[in-house]
């Protein structure tokens, strides 16, 4: 929609770095393959720059690497009456940040199974199965192998609903001269997220939305003459393209003239928020009843709680059908804290204050 215009806010909140913060799962979770299933070789950075939440770091890997795939691994809870419990792995979205899949020629397959194998999954990027947000043009390589051919390089975002046999989630890249072929350039990836995202209410008129330009210290000399010195202008470029843009070309981060300075801060209120929305039914559910808690969907578990106040980023939209790049970034709170204020009977007020993150 663009010019700042709010409707619906939406939050993506990332599950994986979620995970490996509270240190339910670890980056030996998280598998990085080629086909034959030895072990990917990275020309540049690492299995963990690309969950990093930082877009800007990125990992590069070789051209020649064919077809390759990352695999996330939910787990279970041990000891549970229902050991695999979906609730653990409901996810919604995929986010692929910092990428030049247009430049490499590269397609990629998204799919979710209970069996690490892939045996018999349910493929996400399949047209019926996802929505497409920002760059997820679709091609179809064979009546069951189902890929996305994103149109720029950049990022990419789809969404999709899926709440069952899902522990494990896999990305497989491949190219589009075929499954045999070397890219048409090494792949980059600055950030992977997938998780699910959470829909607020609309907000109150009063929405007041800063553009701050940090990060500079003005200086005076002997004669009073003042000098800026600053640290940054804003959000480090990508490999290929300014950030959160999109580009069918190559070195796109040089063009600076395009680029959009200063950091972004939101501050939100809701009125008349009901309890149901707004506080789960247990905040300490035993593990058998994950709808108490940690699968309740309110704004307090499935927002505050995963991105555990202050530590975590989300990507972000002001109108959850957006469609334009802009509309979008990542974000963290700019109060390390939730509050809500009761109104009348099971009726609450509370805000939303978050500034731009990298």
């Amino acid at each position: 929609m663009g010019y700042n215009r709010t409707t619906t806010p939406r939050a993506y909140v990332d599950l994986v770095s979620y995970h490996l913060a509270n240190g339910f799962r670890t980056l030996d979770n998280i598998n990085i393959k080629e086909d034959d299933n030895t072990a990917v070789t990275f020309n540049a950075g690492s299995k963990a720059d690309m969950f990093d939440m930082k877009p800007a770091n990125f990992a590069q890997i070789a051209r020649a690497t064919q077809k390759f795939y990352i695999q996330f691994d939910f787990g279970e809870f041990t000891g549970s009456t229902d050991p695999t419990t979906d609730a653990l792995s409901e996810t919604n979205f995929l986010a692929i940040l910092n990428h030049n899949l247009h430049s490499s020629n590269a397609l990629f397959k998204v799919e979710v199974d209970d069996d690490i194998n892939m045996n018999s999954p349910q493929i996400l990027s399949d047209s019926g199965n996802h929505t497409k947000i920002i760059n997820a043009t679709q091609e179809t390589t064979s009546a069951n192998d189902t890929f996305i051919d994103p149109a720029d390089n950049g990022w990419t975002l789809i969404r999709w609903t899926r709440e069952t046999d899902n522990r494990f989630l896999r990305i497989t890249f491949k190219s589009n001269a075929g499954t045999n072929e070397d890219f048409s350039a090494d792949i980059i990836i600055g950030s992977i997220m997938f998780g699910k995202f959470i829909d607020f209410q609309s907000p109150n008129v009063n929405i007041d939305t800063q553009i701050m330009y940090d990060g500079t210290d003005l200086l005076q000399s002997t004669g009073g003459a003042t000098f800026a010195n600053s640290k940054y202008f804003g959000e480090p470029t990508w490999n290929n393209t300014l950030p959160w843009n999109l580009s069918i070309a190559d070195n796109q981060n040089t063009y600076a003239f395009n680029r959009r300075h200063g950091r972004v801060k939101h501050s939100m209120n809701f009125d008349y928020v009901t309890d149901t929305n707004l506080f789960s039914p247990n905040w300490f559910a035993d593990h058998d009843t994950p709808a108490d808690w940690y699968d309740s969907g309110t704004i307090h578990s499935s927002f505050y709680n995963k991105i555990i106040g202050q530590h975590l980023p989300f990507l972000f939209t002001l109108d959850s059908t957006s469609t334009t790049t802009g509309d979008y970034g990542l974000y963290r709170l700019v109060e390390n804290g939730f509050s809500a204020r009761q109104v009348a009977p099971r009726i609450w007020n509370t805000n939303l204050d978050i500034i731009e993150s990298w």
